[in-house]
């Protein structure tokens, strides 16, 4: 094995060390689907599609019939420290759902299923440094596979349950190096490599429930749990060490290096909303959204360090590392709010318009030590329609959309300032932009 590559091996784990958490994944930074997005995700009661399986799973069993969403959606993000970018990798992908209806006992029960896949990772993390400023909630997030499988069903008339479970895999995996370590000479090294990796899969539950409260008025709840995911990393050198056809320096020695690191965290998640039909053309939503963060730990690598060096292990004495401290991140409310209007109707089409905005706070407190795990407070505006074919054609009699729609998150600017005047940080000012986009066909069976 050439010395680049016993190189490279060694700083994919060495590095492993500054890898950051991710949020969820990219349907609750951005909604899903076509409809929910134009309405700044305000559809916890108002649901109306397969996108049902991430929004709310009992709204699945409200559907009239078979329902199949096809969409894409796109995220490119400006995000500035001191003015510089800091090169957030977009995010984008296929968002598919379905409802397949039936009956039980009389009462309706549908089975659904929610599907983000991006294409160009499916999972991703990113690292840095543990001192290095960055956007903590914008590391891996935009960068998940989102899969989730729901049941709905009808209790009465006006009241339908519904839940399920979201999946995503967790990262397991060793490097292995064998043979013999050249000294003094590193290219002299004749080492074979190893490389084991597993994905572990990981559930969470959600629930919902929805109420036809009036002719006009819908209200809805929905839980979702919260999980952490580790990235366990291990890299071992095993064998002699010394030239080739000599006596080894160190026989039959080995290093090993484990690091431990978040990988993905996702908070608890509770979320209330309404939607009511003002009049046949207008509608109103809100959601209030609350975010358990305060039970963000800290992200940074554990990292712990095993050898057997022979008559050289009295040279080492490597002190253990100090207790990670917590990052003091606290529970937040985004409030959201949707309006939708029926612009016209003809025989053959209809065309909606809609709206909305949030409110995110930061969970984030002031970095004012060694920490820079920045966030910032962030307004979501979006703009979104769709186009309805009432009569498809023969084959698909039902109605068809097209769904559209455009969204701008504009993070406050926000100044951190250290305590300590010879941070090797100093004061900087974070800001940024997200531009996010999405086009979706909706078919009725």
């Amino acid at each position: 094995m050439s010395r680049r590559t016993t190189i490279i091996a060694v700083a994919v784990v060495l590095l492993s060390g500054g890898i950051r958490h991710a949020r969820a994944n990219p349907a609750d930074m951005y909604g899903f689907a076509g409809r929910g997005p134009g309405m700044a995700s305000a559809l916890t009661a108002g649901v109306q599609s397969g996108a049902a399986n991430y929004y709310n799973p009992a709204a699945l069993a409200a559907l009239p019939g078979l329902v199949v969403d096809l969409g894409y959606q796109y995220a490119s993000h400006q995000l500035d420290i001191n003015g510089v970018d800091q090169r957030v990798s977009s995010s984008h992908g296929a968002a598919l759902s379905f409802s397949t209806p039936g009956k039980f006992l009389g009462r309706r029960v549908a089975l659904g299923g929610g599907f983000f896949i991006p294409d160009n990772h499916l999972t991703r993390t990113r690292t840095l440094s543990t001192d290095t400023p960055r956007f903590a909630l914008y590391d891996n997030r935009p960068q998940r596979l989102f899969l989730a499988a729901n049941i709905g069903i009808q209790l009465t008339d006006r009241i339908f349950i519904g839940g399920g479970l979201s999946y995503i895999s967790q990262t397991k995996g060793s490097v292995t190096l064998r043979g013999r370590v050249g000294f003094p000479v590193a290219d002299d090294s004749d080492l074979y490599l190893n490389m084991d990796v597993d994905l572990l899969t990981i559930r969470y539950g959600q629930v919902g429930i929805l109420v036809q409260a009036t002719p006009w008025l819908k209200l809805g709840a929905t839980y979702r749990s919260g999980f952490e995911l580790k990235l366990d990393q291990v890299f071992t050198v095993e064998g002699d060490v010394g030239p080739p056809d000599t006596p080894p320096v160190i026989e039959d020695g080995f290093l090993s290096l484990t690091t431990i690191s978040q990988d993905h965290f996702q908070p608890e998640t509770m979320t209330v909303g309404a939607f009511a039909q003002l009049t046949p053309r207008l509608a109103l939503a809100f959601d209030l959204a609350y975010f358990r963060w305060s039970k963000f730990p800290n992200p940074a690598a554990v990292v712990d360090l095993l050898y057997d060096l022979k008559d050289f292990n009295s040279l080492f004495d490597i002190p253990e590392a100090p207790a990670l401290p917590s990052p003091h991140y606290s529970d937040i409310i985004i409030p959201r709010v949707g309006v939708e209007y029926l612009a016209s109707s003809s025989k053959s089409t209809e065309v909606q318009v809609r709206g909305g905005y949030s409110f995110e706070p930061s969970p984030s407190p002031d970095q004012v030590g060694q920490s820079n795990l920045i966030d910032n407070n962030k307004h979501t505006f979006t703009l979104g329609g769709t186009l309805t074919f009432k009569h498809w054609n023969s084959v698909i009699p039902r109605p068809a959309s097209i769904d559209a729609y455009f969204g701008l998150t504009l993070l406050e600017s926000r100044q951190y300032h250290k305590l300590s005047p010879v941070d090797p940080v100093g004061d900087y000012k974070s800001t940024g932009k997200v531009y996010q986009m999405g086009i979706a066909s909706r078919w009725r069976f």
